[in-house]
């Protein structure tokens, strides 16, 4: 089984291997669909093995189609965009990772590395999942099939879902940015209209919802699964925000809540470390790593924990703004989350991390523990979706609905295992309630990538806070040029008919 999976993953690496043939579909490094048919009559497990490489290209180094070590699939993407929505610093740049987000410059630049990265990824990804859809749809298959085939699909629209996030400024319908591909076709396609993409995304993650019903794949995998996907399309409809997409999104994320599949984090679970998958069962979907990943300086852990050894435990450490960080109550657990000027690990070494860097020392540590340098190969897990972000979705999108007694009434539920006192919730209302709810999602999410996404479809201001070391107090606009990524001058070039 190893070797199939290597074999789908390096089947789809001539999709992408070079630096600017993300969407450059010629027959000499494209795989038709004839041939993909023909493949899977001799190889019915194509694409298991397929899925289970596009699981494993979403954790992997260099996946951008760069050496930089800020590449490394989505979380580092989640890194970008945390950046951007100004909750997480970038404390030092010794290294210079991450310099240009922080300081905004290659945002605006279409030729930059920034711009080229996600979006060649995403792609990339896309091009994967078609694979799997058109080998699959259409004809007779097993059980075992359709659940992949549930989970392309799904995962296709998650990638739309991102780039519509982090290359749009909102929902705007008739805007054209993206090209759709819904198959693995031999020529380039031109952008199409927002409206367009969220259809898009809209069937593909029903037609997934409706195939893991039929084959009754309704549990908890670990994997892109039916209550992720749930999730997924409820954050497209929150994206979207119309007051229909609204109402459909206070559903699903009901179903989620409602199922009691995944409970919320207890107190103790919030300072765990989040570190495995098996010991968090708020985790709704995320990737178990190994030392079989080989994952070491250039990934998540490598930038973000200052106790793995890499960019973090050697100085350039990511923090919370100062403003964030007051705006924590003092008796809210996940005021515990975070440390300021001196770091202990278990042996009594300290690292001095500055006044008022705010580090998630004991938020994000390693599996190994609170030891400097204790992790080397990664064998901490990802989180990719946790079910406290469907408890805040929920009561964000009725609070947008008007339902504020409804929106009130989880968002105390949640708060109630981070303090002792949600009273205050009671007094909240119109702009005061939807304010409080952005913040929990700040504070709750902070690191994980979701603010920026939040920041956007709430139509609110970033807000950089006063330790920010090239923006300090500033504040931009949800629809300022520099918070929304560039589509690539690649693209642009490779494209002939991207503005047909």
């Amino acid at each position: 089984m190893k070797k199939i999976i290597l074999l789908a993953l390096s089947v789809g690496l001539m999709f992408g291997a070079c630096s600017k043939d993300f969407l450059e579909l010629s027959a000499t490094d494209t795989i038709s669909k004839s041939d993909i048919d023909k493949i899977s009559e001799n190889s019915p497990h194509l694409g298991i093995a397929t899925i289970k490489g596009l699981y494993t290209y979403n954790i992997k180094e260099f996946s951008g189609g760069t050496t930089g070590h800020d590449d490394f699939g989505q979380k580092g993407y989640d890194i970008y965009t945390d950046m951007l929505a100004g909750d997480v610093n970038l404390n030092t740049s010794t290294y210079g990772w991450y310099d240009k987000i922080s300081n905004l410059q290659n945002i605006i630049n279409f030729t930059s590395h920034e711009n080229y990265k996600p979006w060649r990824f995403y792609y990339y990804m896309v091009r994967g999942a078609n694979n799997i859809i058109a080998g699959y749809e259409g004809k007779e298959i097993n059980n075992t099939e359709k659940k992949v085939l549930a989970e392309a699909k799904a995962l296709r629209a998650y990638m739309y879902y991102n780039l519509v996030v982090m290359y749009t400024k909102g929902y705007e319908a008739n805007e054209k940015l993206l090209p759709i591909y819904p198959a693995p076709v031999l020529e380039n396609l031109s952008a199409k209209t927002t409206q367009e993409v969220f259809e898009f995304m809209i069937t593909d993650l029903t037609d997934s919802m409706r195939l893991f019903e039929e084959v009754g794949a309704v549990g908890k995998e670990k994997n892109l699964n039916y209550s992720v996907t749930k999730g997924i399309l409820a954050y497209v409809y929150a994206t979207k925000g119309t007051n229909d997409a609204l109402i459909e999104a206070a559903k699903l994320t009901d179903d989620i809540i409602l199922s009691g599949a995944y409970p919320l984090a207890s107190k103790e679970g919030l300072l765990g470390g989040f570190n495995k998958m098996s010991s968090n069962p708020n985790w709704m979907w995320g990737a178990v790593l190994t030392s079989e990943n080989n994952l070491d300086l250039v990934s998540w852990w490598g930038q973000m924990d200052v106790y793995t050894y890499s960019y973090a435990y050697v100085g350039d450490t990511k923090g919370m703004s100062t403003e964030l960080y007051k705006a924590i109550p003092d008796k809210d657990v996940r005021k515990q989350q975070f440390v300021s000027n001196v770091v202990t690990d278990v042996t009594g070494v300290t690292m001095n991390i500055g006044k008022e860097n705010n580090v998630p020392a004991n938020k994000f540590y390693s599996a190994k523990g609170k030891l400097f340098g204790g992790q080397r190969i990664i064998e901490s897990d990802y989180v990719f979706m946790r079910v406290e972000e469907m408890y805040l979705l929920n009561a964000e999108v009725k609070a947008r609905l008007g339902q504020e007694a409804a929106a009130k009434e989880i968002l105390k539920e949640f708060l109630a295992l981070r303090m002792a006192d949600v009273t205050f919730v009671d007094n909240l209302s119109g702009s005061n309630l939807k304010d409080e709810i952005l913040l929990q999602i700040r504070i709750e999410l902070w690191g994980e990538g979701k603010a920026y996404a939040a920041i956007k479809r709430n139509k609110a201001d970033f807000k950089y806070g006063s330790n920010h070391i090239y923006f300090p107090n500033a504040n931009f606009s949800f629809d300022d040029p520099k918070m929304t990524f560039m589509v690539p001058q690649d693209e642009m070039l490779n494209n002939p008919v991207y503005n047909n």
